[in-house]
């Protein structure tokens, strides 16, 4: 058996131990002194817990016994359940007990309690009170009627109070409150200090002390003074809140830190104390917690915009763009344009792709701090990539007055040039002139030099580079370019020789190599440095592109299509090669091979702007426009403003005769790229659409030589045509057809010539179109329509060789039936009209033709039959109309006939003079 020690702790223990289970087991047999002498033993003993169930058990035996109802309550104060304090003394006053012994404690649970009404109340003046508690209740009183704002009664409760003979603490605290009543703060404070030096751990005198020090603004003793009240009073949660908050606001976060920890075991979803413990971690940089805490806090009380500033602010920190966004976003309206958020939501867009947005938001920044020179170029260039010029523009222009240092203004003369903004190359002629030894000045100074072709100062650039930095291949291989540029071939290997002294394996040294051999037709030598090249880099778009090239300069095609395809096996998830392949069969019209190769393309991960490209001049070449415009809408979807897809997918609209929709996906690219290209084509939908002002409007402000572009006189043709002007439309309409032979615009030379008394030259032109392109049934339906005046069997010919390639041409089968008809082949002529029935049964010209068919079949019912499937609905043919009633006639149903008659109102003199005839010979 182990022996074990003597404690005297746990001695004492056992015998509470077994006091407890003794009262507990004979609870029932107590009287109620009896639970009232053993609650005092545990009150003794500390155990207030266990006191306050002995003292229940008493007033439940005794409900009536004042004692045990004071003593109770006096169990709760100290246990500091104030409110069940409260109520136990009103119900011992209630039944007796000395009011000089309650009021004094009861004074006490008011105050814990907030009850001001009930304190106001109070009798302060009871005669058995002594001085010291009297002044303890007349303050608890006085702060009562201060916080009621009954000044008259607390001004009339201090003068009791200054009369009470006393050195109480509370009688200073009183007048101390008495100076806060006169608004003298100062002297109010003086008073505290005064009562601290007799009572420094009275808690009534810290809290009052505290609140003075922190209301004139002396941080530190407000501070100093909450951290000894918390000393007295550690439970005072309302306090140990308010000292978090005080500690928050001045940035003494690592005091807060256990405080706020604390409170937040009790109540860990308030908004404001996670909002505290997320400044503190973000004081810490632990920016994964603060934003936790933040995210929490908005959840509990989504008004809160500083949680979700700061929870933007610890999402940007940890580059989670998406969440800072969505933070951030919520407040950007409320913030000033100073604000450091507005830039941190308008660098998260842009880190997202979110161009256009952050657009609108840098529109909200003031452009005062130095950081927003990098966020403004950033935008631009951003903007301008995505094909938002105006946006771009934007930016350059809040960037202009800011850029000073060369590192700014190497970035603004870059976006300036990229918008073909001339001052962009001033701009990088000051950045290189403020830091020469800056390299990447030089090099786009030097490459802007090249691009603008002023080869003298791109070399004299380059040079000084070079001598800047002796041992980089970069300044060599521009040297090399510039000579390139000028056909100074010896000079230019003499550079890529240098360059090659300073870089192993260097990819540019190798392309420049290919470029060299080119130039000087050396297609073997350039294969070999090509090859050279691809060894590299396998997967480099232009390498691929430049094998093709050179193998086709040797006539080797085949040679450079195998060693992509087996480039594509080796390399199945890279996409270049599958494009640059696709783009060769382009070239070769192997249309179908090329769309295979890119049906392997993944087109929703990011696949490259030539893919697009090129998968749309494919499904275009292949006569895929279903395809191709479901392939351009994808492409603008995902880059809103491309041009090439823009102008591409107006091209299928046009062919559509969709003009609206597509002034209107042109007016939308406008908006965010002038383009004087794309202007004349909303021009053109503008004349297409009959709004001859609009398109006028567009071409007037045109330079001479763009009016004299062969597609905008065709603008202007169709506009003098809309006036009626036919001579000055002539010139016009052939010159935009010359340049563009198609049936749009065949048909407007055709119209042209018509109206100016030259029909056969139209025709001649037209026949030299159709002996031209064969297959072009439109131009086909013209020529044969033209030639029905001519040769109606050469036109019959025609309308059957367009019926072999189109058996679903429902107006080439209508024209041969009506054709048929004429020339008495009613079998084949009935053939081709419910051929072309079947395609457009609503149609009220293709019924016609069928019913006059009919007719001379004597098929008269069939005839009707086939004349009421269409006759409710509004004709607009006079004749049409005439040939039903003349049907009806013929069947001698003259009074559905007359009722047809007065259904209908004729205007032409043509058909009045039909319908009289019809009358007068059927004796209407």
């Amino acid at each position: 058996m182990n022996k074990k020690s003597f404690n005297p702790r746990t001695l004492a223990g056992a015998v509470l131990v077994t006091v407890c289970c003794f009262t507990i087991s004979g609870c029932s047999k107590k009287t109620s002194d009896e639970h009232i002498l053993a609650a005092r033993q545990f009150s003794q003993a500390g155990d207030l817990q266990a006191a306050v169930i002995e003292y229940k058990s008493a007033v439940q035996k005794a409900p009536d016994d004042p004692q045990a109802r004071f003593e109770l309550a006096k169990t709760y104060l100290e246990s500091k359940d104030y409110a069940a304090a409260e109520k136990e003394f009103n119900r011992a006053l209630e039944l007796g007990y000395a009011a000089a012994e309650v009021i004094p404690y009861l004074s006490r649970s008011y105050h814990e309690t907030d009850s001001e009404l009930a304190l106001a109340d109070i009798d302060h003046n009871d005669s058995n009170l002594t001085s010291v508690e009297r002044a303890e209740v007349s303050y608890y009183k006085l702060e009562a009627l201060v916080s009621l704002e009954k000044k008259e009664a607390a001004k009339a409760l201090l003068s009791d109070i200054a009369d009470i003979d006393t050195t109480s603490a509370y009688k200073g605290l009183a007048l101390a409150l008495g100076s806060i009543l006169d608004e003298d703060y100062e002297g109010a404070l003086a008073r505290v200090n005064e009562v601290h030096k007799q009572a420094p751990l009275n808690k009534d005198v810290l809290l009052q002390q505290a609140r003075l020090n922190w209301f004139l603004k002396n941080t530190d003793d407000a501070i100093t003074a909450y951290d000894n009240y918390l000393d007295v009073a550690p439970d005072d949660a309302e306090t140990k809140f308010i000292f978090s908050a005080i500690l928050v606001e001045t940035k003494r976060f690592k005091q807060a830190l256990p405080l706020v920890d604390d409170l937040l075991q009790y109540n860990e979803n308030n908004p404001l104390l996670n909002q505290f413990k997320g400044l503190i971690e973000v004081s810490e940089n632990q920016y994964q917690k603060a934003l936790t805490h933040f995210e929490k806090a908005i959840l509990n009380n989504n008004s809160d915009q500083l949680s979700r500033l700061m929870a933007g602010f610890s999402a940007y920190q940890l580059k989670d763009f998406a969440t800072a966004t969505q933070h951030l976003s919520m407040v950007a309206t409320a913030l000033p344009s100073s604000h450091p958020a507005l830039r941190m939501l308008a660098d998260s867009l842009l880190q997202q792709g979110e161009n256009e947005e952050a657009s609108v938001v840098l529109d909200m920044v003031d452009g005062e701090v130095d950081n927003d020179v990098l966020l403004f170029s950033k935008a631009g260039y951003q903007l301008l990539q995505s094909g938002n010029v105006v946006g771009a523009q934007k930016m350059v222009n809040k960037t202009v007055p800011l850029a000073t240092s060369a590192q700014e203004l190497t970035r603004l003369g870059v976006l300036q040039l990229s918008l073909n903004d001339a001052a962009g190359l001033v701009n990088l002629e000051a950045a290189v002139e403020k830091a020469p030894e800056l390299s990447t000045g030089q090099q786009t100074l030097a490459n802007a030099y090249l691009a603008t072709r002023q080869f003298d100062k791109a070399l004299d650039t380059a040079t000084k580079w070079q001598q800047a930095e002796p041992k980089s291949a970069l300044p060599w291989l521009t040297i090399a370019k510039i000579h390139l540029a000028q056909k100074q071939l010896d000079q230019a290997e003499q550079a890529i020789s240098e360059a090659e002294k300073f870089t192993e394996n260097n990819l540019q040294v190798q392309l420049q190599k290919v470029a060299l051999e080119m130039a000087r037709e050396q297609s073997d030598k350039a294969l070999e440095a090509l090859n050279t090249a691809l060894q590299i880099d396998p997967l480099n778009q232009t390498s691929l592109a430049l094998l093709y090239v050179i193998h086709s300069q040797l006539q080797t095609q085949q040679k450079a299509t195998d060693y992509i395809q087996n480039v594509i096996k080796e390399n199945p998830d890279s996409a270049v090669p599958k494009v640059v392949l696709a783009r060769i069969y382009l070239g070769e019209q192997k249309f179908k091979q090329g769309l295979d190769v890119l049906a392997k393309v993944d087109a929703e991960n990011d696949a490259p702007t030539i893919y697009w490209d090129t998968k749309g001049r494919l499904l275009l070449a292949n006569k895929q426009f279903s395809q191709a415009e479901d392939h351009y809408q994808k492409w603008l979807a995902q880059q809103p403003t491309n041009k090439a897809a823009t102008m591409s997918l107006a091209m299928l609209l046009d062919m559509q005769g969709q003009f609206r929709a597509g002034e209107e996906l042109i007016s939308a690219f406008l908006e965010k790229n002038p383009d004087v290209q794309a202007e004349v084509v909303k021009a053109y939908f503008h004349a297409m659409l009959r709004e001859p002002e609009k398109a006028e409007k567009i071409l007037s402000k045109l330079s001479p030589e763009a009016r004299n572009i062969p597609f905008v006189k065709g603008i202007d043709a169709r506009l003098q045509i809309a006036k009626q002007d036919y001579e000055s439309a002539l010139p016009n309409a052939l010159a935009a057809y010359q340049a563009m032979p198609n049936v749009r615009g065949l048909a407007l030379a055709m119209l042209s010539y018509d109206n100016t008394g030259q029909t056969e030259k139209g025709f001649a032109l037209l026949k030299e179109f159709v002996d031209e392109n064969p297959d072009n049934n439109q131009a086909l339906l013209m020529y044969a329509e033209r030639l029905i005046a001519r040769d109606v069997t050469k036109s019959i010919s025609v309308y059957e060789t367009i019926i072999q390639a189109q058996p679903g041409n429902a107006i080439a089968l209508n024209n041969l039936a009506f054709l048929e008809f004429e020339q008495g082949l009613l079998d084949k002529a009935e053939a081709h009209a419910r051929q072309a029935m079947k395609i457009a049964p609503t149609s009220v010209d293709i019924v016609d033709t069928l019913g006059q068919i009919l007719i001379a079949k004597g098929q008269m019912k069939n005839a009707k039959s086939a004349y009421d499937t269409v006759i409710a609905d509004d004709i607009q043919s006079d004749e049409i109309y005439l040939n039903y009633v003349e049907l009806l006639l013929k069947m001698d149903m003259k009074e559905l006939a007359s009722r047809r008659i007065t259904e209908r109102e004729f205007t032409s003199t043509q058909s009045q003079e039909r319908l009289a005839q019809l009358q007068s010979t059927f004796s209407l």
